[in-house]
């Protein structure tokens, strides 16, 4: 559907969502209010308000007062003994519901989080987004958080890939390049395969601003968003406009939406929450430094197909989670680690060891799935003949494998593995996208890391931040039946056109090469060989269609 600019010379573009959208303020229409807010070191001791049970106090009383659906948080502290967004949602309400995946497991750390209510917001999925920019260039290591959520109408659900992030602070040369570079990535991560038809909310803590840069001694003066902006097509800036007086300038924390959305965005709802903050005594030195932000969303409708795109984070520092330890041979096995993750060594007391251990992961549904791929992070030690590296660290999938069975009764298929480790180091290496053969996205899909040692070799190996990304095959993409009363769909190397009234079509590339025409007509199938992006044009409306 999107995020990849098109221009046709004569051709008045309208790329529509997948919602049936009624317009802003109709009697009926299911609003959803979502917000942004950096908390400043919520639950940290060093930092921050001084107070920290007032605090907490203050950000549940402020959140309750915005009366949002979900609001997006920055700067979470969090820790199995003082777990700070647990305490929050008690103070909330049970109505009430609180996600977070730290990437820093400590009370100062600056976590993002979401809190939502129960009846409007459905939570599907959290990850760790480490392929949209360098751990130096998101603060050293503060990455994105997707949350993928959905919006809850009755039985009709509106799926959304929410983007929590918090930039590189500061007003230097060098903290803007880092700002810069992150962008860049994220952008070109969303633009591709994986993210280009989904429904993107991008929001939280820029550290800048949409249009100019608060680094005044900057030799380039453009935002480091600059690159979304100047992508109308695809991404709206919501806050670009929003001036905060406490520092005379434009908003440093934004709202970035991608074009699924555009008309379920209500255009005059985007709002600094002063009045929310105001009813806080001395709200700056007890609460916050930051502002909320909040806009809001309308819909009607319901889920086009059945398929949802899915995504799976295992980290392996807190636990195995739900991957399954399975020893064939050897009293070594694979075990958790918080630094290193999944952990499996054959040497032990001074002596190398005969091993075969296996860690398999849950069964996972991949059957509506266009395409699929798992990466990981690795590091291998004591292991530096390569074809020795190649057959004791592998990775393998199956459609037939039976929970607590011994791994040889059933067929296993092995994976590539695009990057190994060098073997004699504890440096962590990124494995690469590995992608799923096409036979393998079927229901009951399972992968197993396999290790092997001998008596002469016993290598150590180290498995962490473990993710998995499903792309659903079939876009559905449907018009507002208010403006053009037509259906467009891609389905199975086919795209489906269906229309109220008799209409011409036509179907580009999206380099603009124009592959089908078609004189007036209500219904017909367009067998398309070629994988790809097509856009289809029913009388004056176009729609973009992924033909996966």
């Amino acid at each position: 559907m999107k995020r990849k600019s098109i221009l046709f010379v004569g051709i008045a573009l309208s790329l529509f969502t997948v919602w049936s959208v009624i317009a802003a303020g109709n009697a009926g229409t299911p609003t959803f209010k979502i917000s942004t807010w950096n908390t400043e070191w919520l639950s940290c001791t060093q930092n921050g308000p001084t107070d920290e049970a007032l605090q907490l106090d203050n950000v549940a009383a402020v959140i309750k007062l915005l009366n949002s659906d979900l609001v997006a948080l920055q700067e979470v502290g969090t820790t199995s003994a003082s777990p700070t967004l647990d305490l929050l949602v008690q103070k909330l309400g049970s109505e009430w519901e609180g996600r977070i995946l730290p990437t820093s497991v400590d009370n100062c750390g600056q976590n993002q989080a979401i809190v939502y209510k129960k009846s409007k917001i459905q939570f599907v999925s959290a990850s760790v987004i480490t392929n949209g920019g360098t751990s130096y260039n998101w603060s050293s290591g503060r990455y994105p958080i997707l949350y993928n959520i959905n919006f809850l109408n009755g039985t009709n659900t509106m799926p959304v890939a929410l983007i929590n992030i918090h930039s590189k602070a500061m007003s230097d040369p060098t903290s803007y390049s880092r700002r810069k570079s992150s962008s860049a990535s994220l952008k070109l991560l969303l633009d591709g395969n994986l993210y280009n038809t989904q429904n993107i909310i991008l929001l939280g803590d820029f550290n800048d601003y949409l249009i100019g840069t608060q680094c005044s001694t900057c030799t380039d003066v453009d935002s480091p968003y600059k690159n979304f902006m100047d992508d109308p097509v695809n991404y709206k800036g919501l806050t670009s406009a929003l001036y905060d007086p406490k520092y005379s300038s434009k908003v440093i924390d934004n709202i970035v939406i991608s074009n699924e959305l555009f008309d379920n965005y209500n255009p005059t709802s985007v709002i600094r929450e002063e009045a929310v903050t105001q009813q806080i005594p001395n709200y700056t030195n007890t609460t916050s430094d930051h502002t909320p932000i909040s806009t809001t969303f309308t819909f009607e409708g319901s889920v086009p197909n059945s398929c949802t795109n899915v995504s799976v984070l295992e980290t392996f520092t807190e636990s195995l989670g739900e991957f399954t330890a399975y020893n064939v041979s050897g009293n070594q096995l694979w075990a958790s680690n918080s630094l290193y993750g999944a952990v499996i060594s054959g040497y032990t007391a001074g002596a190398n060891n005969v091993n075969e251990d296996w860690l398999i992961s849950p069964a996972y549904d991949l059957s509506g799935m266009g395409s699929a791929t798992v990466n990981f992070n690795h590091a291998i030690n004591y292991s530096t003949i390569e074809s020795e590296r190649l057959q004791n660290h592998s990775l393998w999938v199956s459609t037939i494998y039976s929970s607590g069975n011994l791994p040889s009764s059933a067929g296993w298929t092995k994976l590539t593995i695009p990057t190994m480790p060098a073997g004699n180091s504890w440096t962590f290496t990124a494995s690469g996208d590995i992608n799923i053969p096409q036979q393998f996205l079927a229901a009951n899909v399972r992968f197993a890391f396999k290790y092997l040692s001998s008596a002469t070799t016993a290598s150590t190996w180290e498995v962490k931040n473990y993710t998995l990304n499903g792309v659903c095959k079939t876009t559905d993409v449907k018009s507002p039946v208010q403006k053009n009363k037509a259906r467009v769909w891609a389905s199975n190397g086919a795209i489906y056109i269906e229309s109220a009234s008799e209409s011409p079509v036509t179907v580009y590339t999206t380099s603009g090469q124009q592959i089908a025409c078609l004189p007036k007509t209500t219904s017909t199938v367009l067998h398309i060989s070629k994988k790809g992006l097509y856009l289809v044009k029913v009388a004056e409306n176009v729609f973009k269609v992924s033909n996966y």
